[in-house]
């Protein structure tokens, strides 16, 4: 079904204006998803040649701080390269690429441990300290959005 509807999608947009998960190929996690389906149904080479290239256009700049938060290697970008990163097996190169996108925002867009590719992280532990942190982000923004809710104060933007 998957392949069907990636069929119905071809040629996937490179960019459009807000990410989602399978919006576009430099924002959202459409080429991980693109390569998935490419292996699940029997086209290796072709997922090979689409992870490859991905890879290379999506890994992030060796900036770190508030550089790397620029123009060129903003965090939906960072977390497309980590989840297909993931899913291609290089942890480390995943990982990093997680830290970077969690010094770009509280909560990089993306960045869902639940998604497949993630999953395969479990239990390599700098990934599940990232989870912790991810965690504990979680909590802390919730209980202030709690808390602001409860005295009645709007908050504004935020920037980081």
């Amino acid at each position: 079904q998957a392949a069907e509807s990636l069929a119905l999608a071809d040629p996937v947009p490179e960019a459009r204006a807000a990410p989602s998960l399978g919006n576009d190929r430099n924002l959202g996690l459409m080429d991980t998803v693109m390569v998935r389906i490419h292996r699940e149904t029997g086209r290796k080479a072709e997922a090979d040649r689409l992870a490859s290239s991905a890879l290379a256009r999506l890994r992030p700049t060796e900036q770190t701080g508030d550089e790397a938060c620029g123009a060129h290697a903003w965090e939906p970008g960072i977390v497309a390269y980590a989840s297909l990163a993931a899913n291609e097996g290089l942890k480390d190169e995943a990982v990093r690429a997680l830290r970077l996108a969690m010094q770009c925002g509280d909560l990089p867009f993306g960045f869902w441990p639940q998604l497949p590719w993630f999953k395969s992280l479990a239990g390599y532990a700098p990934y599940d300290e990232l989870v912790q942190e991810r965690e504990r982000r979680v909590a802390q923004l919730r209980s202030e959005l709690l808390a602001l809710e409860t005295s009645g104060v709007m908050p504004g933007p935020t920037t980081k």
